[in-house]
């Protein structure tokens, strides 16, 4: 048996640990057991950083390899030429291209952890049940019914902020592509920043707030090209980091990520099909609705449904939100 705190392997009769001379057993360790996970495996130091490299950096080489080679053909067989400037802005060609970075990028996760860590690929996702979907649901229906509520109650207070538009035929592209796009990029993103990462660092830190918080500046910081000047990018870094650690505290409050998939699954949908902001990042796509961008009201919005979202999902569990910060 190893000792959730210390990490010692006992013998599996034992009652309390030979190096800390803790109890041991599920009923002794009160802390998130989703980090404990990580103690399943192998953790040598380079089996992390060749998994990060491989997973973030190969899927994108493989892939814009794999693109070059396909145009390269596709030119030289119809002798035609291509305009590479026209590909690279096209909202929807960059939302299908990152689909295929994200879907190479969870085989390389998948093949990772599978063979160098030697730990099931389900660990990353929760702590021994089936997965569930239904809480992935709930998730993105609480966050939702949210996110409407708080668009409905800004259009009240400045409805000349709000731009309509509806153009069928560029919607009805955009809402295909990011339904297939969008799940596959939020549940990697979860997979391997609220399981794979956040577990690592619980390896590091006795602490499982000091491991939310980690993670989520890693998360926040990867965020700052996503805006168009330095002030916008601080705003999207400071709303990264919100819903970073609200994903984090969810995922380690219900012991699994699959409330936090669902949230962020719905999160990607809305920003991007329904209201978006010219300076968001996802700013070209013809979603329904555009409001310009406000860099210091969207995270106060943000951390108001961070809140909310917390309270509803967690109102009659507080002692696994409190775990979390022990």
């Amino acid at each position: 048996m190893i000792c959730p705190w210390c990490g010692t392997l006992n013998r599996g009769s034992a009652r309390f640990c030979i190096s800390c001379g803790k109890r041991l057993g599920d009923q002794a360790y009160d802390r998130p057991r989703f980090l404990f996970n990580a103690r399943k495996g192998n953790n040598s130091p380079w089996r992390y950083i060749l998994t990060i490299i491989l997973t973030l950096g190969g899927s994108s080489i493989l892939v814009g390899i794999i693109l070059g080679i396909f145009l390269g053909i596709f030119l030289f067989l119809s002798d035609m030429t291509l305009d590479v400037y026209s590909i690279l802005f096209n909202p929807f060609w960059l939302l299908v291209i990152a689909g295929m970075v994200f879907c190479v990028a969870y085989i390389f996760l998948y093949l990772s952890v599978r063979f160098l860590h030697n730990r099931s690929f389900k660990s990353l996702i929760n702590t021994g049940r089936e997965i569930d979907w239904r809480r992935m649901v709930r998730g993105a229906i609480v966050w939702f019914l949210i996110m409407s509520v708080l668009d409905i109650i800004y259009f009240m207070l400045s409805p000349e902020s709000f731009k309509f538009s509806f153009e069928p035929r560029s919607f009805l592209l955009l809402s295909v592509i990011a339904l297939i796009v969008f799940p596959i990029q939020a549940s990697f993103e979860e997979v391997f920043f609220r399981g794979y990462l956040l577990q690592a660092l619980g390896l590091l830190s006795k602490s499982p707030f000091l491991a939310l918080v980690a993670n989520s500046l890693i998360f926040a910081g990867l965020h700052w090209w996503n805006g168009s000047t330095p002030t916008m990018s601080l705003s999207i870094v400071i709303s990264a980091f919100i819903i970073g650690l609200m994903l984090g505290l969810i995922t380690l409050a219900d012991d699994g990520i699959e409330l936090a998939v669902g949230i962020h699954i719905i999160n990607n949908l809305y920003v991007g099909v329904i209201h978006n902001s010219p300076d968001s990042g996802l700013g070209n796509l013809p979603s329904l609705v555009v409001t310009p961008p406000n860099p210091y009201l969207s995270p106060i919005i943000l951390l108001v449904a961070v809140l909310f979202v917390i309270f509803i999902l967690f109102r009659d569990r507080r002692e696994d939100v409190i775990k979390v910060f022990k």
